[in-house]
This record gives C-alpha cells, structure tokens and sequence, in this order.
C-alpha cells in the first residue's frame, strides 16, 4: 500500500508541475515600458489634457465616473498580447474590490471567463444613462463582441473616501447583466 502511495503522490506532483508550466505559459509578461500603448485623455472643460501609457494610467480626482468608465473600456478593446488594457482596468479597481478579486494574475482569469471575455477586444460599446447619486455611480454599457454577440454589464463606480486614492472615482464591480427570460406569460 505504501508502494502506492508514493506512485500517487508522484503522478500529482507530476499533474502540479504540468498545470503550473500551462498557467505560465498562457499568460504573456507584464509589459515592458517600451510596449504599452499611449493615450491621450482630456476633461471636459478641455483643462486637463494628459497622455499615458496604458498601464500608467492611474486614478485620478480630475476623472469624472463618465471619463473612468470610457478610459476602461478603451484599454480593454485596445488589450494587447501583455494585457495593458487589462492591468488598466485593474488600476481603477478599488480597494474594496482588489480584496475580492485578488492579485492581478487572478483579474487576468476572470477577464477571460465566458462571461466577461465579450469585453476583450470587442468591436464597439454603447453606455445608457448615467446615474450618480452621492459617491456612486452607476452605468450600463452595451458591448458588441468581434463575433456580433451583444452582452450588457453594469459598472459600479464609487468615489474613494479615504487612503491614496481619496477624491477618485474607482470601480466597485462590473455585473454581466443576463438578458430577460421569455415565458408564456409574458
């Protein structure tokens, strides 16, 4: 029985390895500075006018929910084979959220599951009304995938009271909001 027990344990550590080499390998580098894509973001007011690359892109108190949302949804149309797009939206995250969504590798993944990968490199977007009430924001947004499929998400902002990013508007959560069920009662 001992005998087996180590046969085991091998063909486990063995599968480990393996899933460690497949998870390393499906995700590319973090970018290097000279790889990230420059952007040009500009207030409404035309005041503040600022260009970056995408993964320096930061929160900023000069950013209205409005401007954070389309500075997201930019970066992840525009998501390159180093995730800039991607390490983008993961910088408006807000603490709160970091908590429940983990390190940036883990955001990596749930990007690409079924549900979010719609946003990855997607064709066009449109955003609903607005709703702003104290320091919340909220907005739905309409993405129309490369392959013509439309999935609705609902952005949660919220404005940061307190720490570093005191005074920004950061996202809580972003919900893909499932289409209505038809019955023969409706």
């Amino acid at each position: 029985m001992k005998g087996l027990d180590q046969v085991f344990d091998k063909i486990m550590l063995a599968t480990g390895i393996a899933l460690l080499l497949l998870l390393w390998w499906q995700f590319p580098a973090m970018p290097s500075p000279d790889q990230q894509h420059y952007t040009v973001h500009t207030s409404p007011a035309e005041v503040t006018t600022s260009t970056s690359k995408w993964t320096y892109i930061k929160p900023d108190k000069a950013l209205s929910p409005r401007q954070v949302i389309r500075i997201q949804m930019r970066a992840l149309q525009e998501n390159d084979s180093y995730d800039s797009g991607i390490i983008t939206v993961f910088n408006f995250s807000s603490p709160k959220n970091r908590m429940h969504i983990g390190p940036i590798n883990h955001f990596r993944l749930i990007v690409r599951d079924p549900a979010y990968r719609t946003m990855l490199n997607f064709k066009s977007y449109k955003t609903g009304q607005m709703v702003v009430t104290d320091d919340k924001a909220y907005q739905l947004v309409v993405v129309t995938g490369r392959d013509g499929t439309e999935d609705v998400y609902l952005f949660i902002l919220a404005k940061q009271r307190k720490g570093a990013y005191k005074g920004c508007w950061m996202t809580e959560g972003i919900a893909r909001m499932e289409p209505a069920k038809q019955t023969s009662l409706t």
